[in-house]
């Protein structure tokens, strides 16, 4: 009892510091310098990511940042570093069905955030893997990314947002390294060759990583293959096909549109037609990047969400299928 009234007596205590401190909490954190790092192994569905970003602030600020879309990953908090420690007021929150890390800090600090990821890929065939990778959330700020994946693979990728825009691939140690050199919506798709090739003679890339992060994975891939061995004997698990060639034939596309078309102007966070719809997230997931790639549906940033709206291609397919 006397602990429990510590607490609550400790948060009002934050709550009245914070409202005494001009000025008000901010909603717009200013971030610059971000650097995110992902080592991710399909094969396992897992992985590992690391973002570190500077806090540019001197005055009491409420940071509420988007680290991972929600539609397009799965992640769990591991940890949080600060350089300057007492520029942190209140310590680092983080909301797993948002994606969204919250803290309060006073002054210039730097972050380092790590995270474990889950179905970042989703296997399309075996040995061919795809993404949707969204960095849209760290637009006009300074910022690079690196996914570093185990093993050799060809590598497709290009930005949703800007097709001309150029990815680099390289190879170092049996492992494929994709670096991306600004934010935007990507989409990856990761080949093993037929005749497995040898890795390039030059632009090799060394990618070091700490023991512990290996081992995490490993971990992870057991639990995984655990609760996918125990979804197949229930029966729980369904078996997804890919939507034809006429997307009007599919009925999880059809979902997706006539859900959108009664969204209107407002749209749907693709988390949202996962739980309209009922489909599986990754359903969801490889018809909408369809629907992107054809023109029906395009991307919004409202606030902190991408939300999915039809184009006008696409109001035109909703009142097709409304008929």
């Amino acid at each position: 009892m006397l602990r429990k009234a510590t607490t609550g007596l400790s948060a009002l205590l934050v709550v009245a510091y914070l409202l005494t401190v001009a000025p008000a909490l901010s909603s717009h954190p200013l971030i610059s310098n971000v650097t995110y790092y992902i080592m991710y192994d399909p094969l396992a569905r897992s992985g590992y990511a690391s973002i570190t970003f500077n806090v540019d602030v001197n005055t009491t600020t409420q940071f509420s940042i988007q680290l991972v879309n929600p539609s397009y990953a799965n992640a769990s908090f591991l940890n949080a570093t600060f350089s300057n420690s007492a520029a942190v007021l209140v310590p680092p929150s983080f909301n797993s069905s948002t994606g969204v890390i919250d803290f309060v800090a006073n002054s210039p600090t730097t972050a380092n955030v790590y995270l474990l990821l889950y179905d970042l890929f989703q296997e399309l065939t075996p040995g061919s893997y795809e993404a949707v990778l969204d960095f849209t959330m760290f637009r006009n700020t300074s910022f690079t990314s690196t996914i570093t994946v185990p093993g050799v693979y060809q590598v497709i990728a290009r930005r949703f947002d800007s097709p001309t825009e150029t990815v680099s691939v390289s190879y170092s140690a049996n492992t494929t390294v994709i670096t991306f050199s600004s934010p935007g919506l990507y989409h990856v798709i990761l080949l093993v060759p037929m005749n497995q090739v040898s890795q390039p003679s030059g632009g090799a890339q060394t990618v070091s990583m700490p023991w512990w992060v290996w081992a995490v994975t490993a971990l992870l891939a057991g639990t995984v293959a655990a609760a996918l061995y125990y979804s197949l004997r229930r029966g729980r698990l369904e078996v997804e096909t890919l939507p034809p060639k006429r997307l009007e034939e599919d009925d999880v596309v059809r979902e997706i549109v006539l859900a959108l078309g009664e969204a209107g102007e407002e749209g749907l966070r693709q988390s949202e037609l996962v739980s309209i719809t009922k489909r599986p997230k990754s359903s969801i997931s490889r018809r909408v990047k369809r629907l992107l790639e054809e023109g029906y549906v395009e991307v919004e940033r409202v606030g902190k969400y991408n939300v999915l709206k039809l184009t006008e291609k696409g109001v035109l397919l909703y009142k097709r299928l409304k008929k």
